[in-house]
């Protein structure tokens, strides 16, 4: 098995599957004309991720890490996997017009003044809005994606996919290292193996799905990512 190896050394080089192949599977998903204004730079952006990821995940498999490399590792898997599950979600919604939408624009805030009130000072604003020409995209949560998608079984009618990315959508709150709960809420605490595991769970179960329709060797892969499952 050709391994990593250092920029100075001879040896043959390990290349993870190219941008172009990855594309080539992504495109028979995301492509013009589907009501997405940037496809050609997500699809770019989606096989980036995902070629990082099978890199990530060969690092693990061939470089002694530390227990905090590890879990730092899988942080980053987790994290990546999760902006590529986000990314496609919000596509699939507005390709399959699920994608919530706003007829209203705020227009101009009216501040009230503070009254007392049982103890506590409080104020009534009032919100002008103007109506828009037409419906215009709403900015939408990972967690309202994840309901959305559910709810129009857009990644099928099975629970348990949209179980793991409910957990992932917590983990992926972690980017922001200053948001802590609790006196041991930390990277060390929060990733683990069954983390990986369900990244790469959810990742394999799109990427080779109906969705995408992938041949055997468009399927081959992402076989990596099944040496990390766990029951």
């Amino acid at each position: 098995m050709t391994e990593l190896v250092k920029t100075n050394e001879s040896s043959a080089t390990w290349y993870p599957v190219s941008i172009n192949r990855l594309e080539t599977l992504i495109e028979k998903v995301v492509y013009s004309a589907r009501g997405y204004d940037h496809s050609y730079a997500l699809r770019k952006n989606l096989a980036y991720n995902l070629q990082y990821i099978e890199f990530q995940d060969r690092v693990l498999q061939d470089i002694k890490l530390s227990s905090v490399l590890y879990t730092q590792t899988v942080k980053t898997i987790v994290l990546v996997g999760a902006g590529i599950v986000e990314s496609m979600l919000h596509y699939l919604l507005i390709v399959n017009n699920v994608h919530s939408t706003t007829e209203w624009k705020e227009k101009t805030v009216f501040k009230g003044n503070q009254k007392k009130v049982d103890g506590d000072y409080v104020r009534a604003d009032t919100i002008i809005y103007a109506k828009l020409a037409s419906p215009q995209m709403k900015h939408m949560t990972f967690d309202a994606m994840i309901k959305c998608a559910r709810s129009n079984n857009i990644l099928g009618s099975g629970p348990a996919i949209y179980q793991k990315l409910e957990a992932l959508r917590v983990l992926r709150n972690k980017v922001h290292l200053q948001v802590i709960n609790n006196p041991t809420d930390t990277d060390w605490n929060s990733f683990n193996s069954s983390d990986l595991s369900d990244v790469c769970k959810v990742i394999y179960a799109i990427f080779t799905s109906s969705l995408f329709a992938p041949d055997p060797d468009q399927r081959a892969y992402f076989h990596y990512l099944r040496r990390n499952f766990s029951a």
